[in-house]
C-alpha cells in the first residue's frame, strides 16, 4: 500500500512539472496553492516513510518522489520570480 500511495504521488508530481513548462505565469497563479500543498505534503510523506525503515523498494521511491517534489516546488519558486 505504501509503494502504491509513494508511485501515484510521484506520477501526480511528474505531470505537475510537464504542466508547469505549458503555463504562463498569469495561469500558474490560478494552482499555485493546490500546488505547493501537494509538493509539501509529498516531502513530508516520503521522509516519514524514510524515517519508518521499511523495505529498501519503500525507501528509494520514497527518496525519489521527494527528489521529485523539491524539483517541482524549485521550479514553482523559479518560474515566479
Amino acid at each position: 500500500m505504501r509503494q502504491a500511495i509513494l508511485i501515484f504521488l510521484l506520477i501526480i508530481n511528474i505531470i505537475s512539472i510537464v504542466q508547469l513548462g505549458q503555463y504562463d505565469s498569469g495561469d500558474l497563479i490560478a494552482l499555485m496553492s493546490v500546488r505547493i500543498i501537494l509538493g509539501v505534503v509529498t516531502i513530508m510523506l516520503s521522509i516519514a516513510y524514510i524515517l519508518v525503515k521499511g523495505t529498501k523498494s519503500i525507501v528509494l521511491i520514497s527518496i525519489i518522489t521527494a527528489l521529485s517534489a523539491l524539483l517541482h516546488l524549485g521550479l514553482i519558486i523559479y518560474i515566479n520570480l
